[in-house]
């Protein structure tokens, strides 16, 4: 390794070491995230419901890089799930925090879906991210450091049919993160939401082919080990990084990501006059 790569290493290991809880880590996105940042040298605390798949990933994390890797086998869901996560990571010091739970399995109009089958998803998008960002960001800011990245949807900037609690938990998660982001960017936390359409998984082809889109397993799909590299890499700047629209802008034009970042300025800097600036 080059010593610029060292480099860059030594400084994202100090920036949001030593450890990334990352839930939502058995497949996709998740995994991908462990894997990168566990490259860059971070212990990764994997939280999922499947412990088969964590403890795969356990030995493949260990093995290839030599960090520490803690499984907790959880369902976000639950009512409690923030403070069992709290619970079982202890006195670990949790510098990047990457919440990528809350797939809609339902994919079904609002009326066809029970109420308590949403207010599960409700838990998942909003209770439990609320209490996580609170609890570690918390933590983050008394140290002056770390990073956080919520991961959303395209249909958190707006309603989708069939799609219409993933659409509102996930504007929720949006809005908190980028809130986070003017509160904490000034106190050495990044905050970053990373807003994507479709990932290239199993998962993804399955309920394609399930709901007999056509093309479904020949589909070009965008790439997770793609998505995440940028997403790492925009961190510093946050608070929003949509893609792969922000990749597409025509020179000397703001992205959809810039300009949800001059809104969040320009209306901070709107509301202090009547909320204080505190």
């Amino acid at each position: 390794m080059s010593d610029d790569n060292n480099n860059k290493q030594a400084d994202f290991l100090g920036r949001y070491g030593p450890w990334a809880l990352v839930a939502g880590a058995s497949h996709g996105i998740g995994s991908e995230f462990t894997r990168q940042v566990a490259a860059q040298g971070l212990n990764c605390i994997l939280v999922a419901r499947t412990e088969d798949t964590l403890q795969s990933l356990k030995s493949s994390l260990e093995g290839e890089y030599g960090v520490k890797v803690l499984i907790v086998t959880q369902d976000l869901s639950a009512p409690d799930a923030a403070a069992r996560l709290l619970r079982a990571t202890g006195e670990r010091q949790v510098g990047l925090l990457i919440y990528n739970a809350g797939g809609d399995p339902f994919i079904s109009q609002f009326l066809n879906t029970d109420a308590e089958s949403w207010m599960s998803l409700l838990r998942l998008n909003t209770q439990t991210v609320l209490e996580t960002s609170h609890t570690y960001g918390k933590r983050m800011v008394e140290r002056g450091q770390g990073g956080v990245i919520l991961v959303g949807s395209h249909a958190a900037l707006g309603g989708v049919r069939k799609l219409g609690m993933y659409s509102a938990t996930k504007a929720f998660s949006l809005n908190l993160g980028e809130s986070l982001w003017a509160e904490w960017k000034d106190r050495g936390v990044d905050v970053l939401n990373l807003l994507i359409s479709t990932v290239d998984t199993p998962m993804m082809r399955e309920t394609m082919q399930r709901l007999n889109i056509p093309d479904a397993a020949t589909m070009n799909l965008p790439q997770a080990d793609d998505i995440v590299r940028l997403a790492l890499a925009a961190l510093p700047n946050g608070p929003t990084l949509v893609h792969p629209q922000d990749l597409e802008s025509p020179d000397g034009e703001l992205s959809l990501g810039d300009r949800r970042r001059e809104h969040v300025i320009n209306k901070s800097a709107e509301a202090a006059m009547f909320i204080g600036r505190d």
